[in-house]
């Protein structure tokens, strides 16, 4: 069962650059108890008040979210909701998984109660899988705050986002080059990000990647980063 889980919650296929750093734990093994978290969401509109409320919830801690906020009075269906974590970061040999699922006409607006902070790792790596399936006359922004990845820390995440041809999704990320107040400048091995973009008949709409290794290659080159330090990607998929 512990293998099954294991699978649940890892991406199926990890770059082989990131696989390069995988190694055996001197800590808590991969899979164990407390490396896994999960979050599945369900949100559809309320026929009694044509609100979005959450109609099936599943937390696996280190991840969980607050009740649904209705803060926009111009749009009073959409809910607002974070995510949060009583971790405070992403450790070595952690997996992480999220379902998000919009129907029935849902408006939703997710982000996280902070910056998702990725600690430093002496073996092996960490993994985030970030599943949005946005339904017909849905719309969804998932705004999450920056990454900021530690000295020596690798992570992977893969977001798979399935969005009808008649819907809305905004999808953001930021990489910032690590806890520069702590002299901490692109210290990092490796943080790979990649976005899948698919209708829901199959067809692909787009494939983004951002791989950033700071130690093999110089982020200030001119067409890497040039004169800059943050990377920031914002994915607006709509009505065709």
């Amino acid at each position: 069962m512990e293998g099954t889980e294991l699978e649940h919650h890892t991406p199926k296929a990890v770059p082989p650059e990131v696989l390069a750093y995988d190694s055996p734990l001197a800590q808590l093994g991969v899979g164990k108890a407390g490396k896994l978290g999960a979050l599945v969401l369900r949100l559809e509109q309320d026929k009694s008040n044509g609100k979005t409320s959450v109609k099936d919830q599943y937390s696996r801690v280190p991840l969980y979210t607050q009740r649904a906020l209705y803060l926009e009075e111009a749009l009073p269906n959409m809910a607002y909701m974070y995510i949060m974590s009583p971790s405070g970061g992403i450790l070595q040999g952690d997996r992480y998984r999220m379902d998000i699922t919009l129907r029935k006409h849902a408006f939703a607006h997710i982000t996280t109660q902070g910056a998702t902070r990725i600690y430093r790792m002496e073996g092996n790596y960490a993994t985030q899988v970030v599943n949005i399936d946005v339904g017909e006359d849905c719309y969804f922004e998932c705004i999450p705050d920056q990454v900021i990845p530690y000295r020596d820390s690798r992570f992977y995440q893969e977001a798979n986002l399935r969005v009808h041809n008649n819907a809305t999704l905004l999808y953001s990320e930021i990489i910032t080059p690590g806890r520069v107040a702590s002299g901490e400048h692109f210290d990092y091995d490796i943080c790979y990000m990649k976005a899948i973009a698919k209708d829901h008949g199959g067809g692909l709409k787009f494939t983004d990647v951002a791989m950033l290794e700071p130690k093999k290659r110089d982020m200030k080159l001119f067409g890497v980063l040039s004169n800059h330090d943050v990377v920031g990607n914002m994915y607006i998929i709509t009505k065709t």
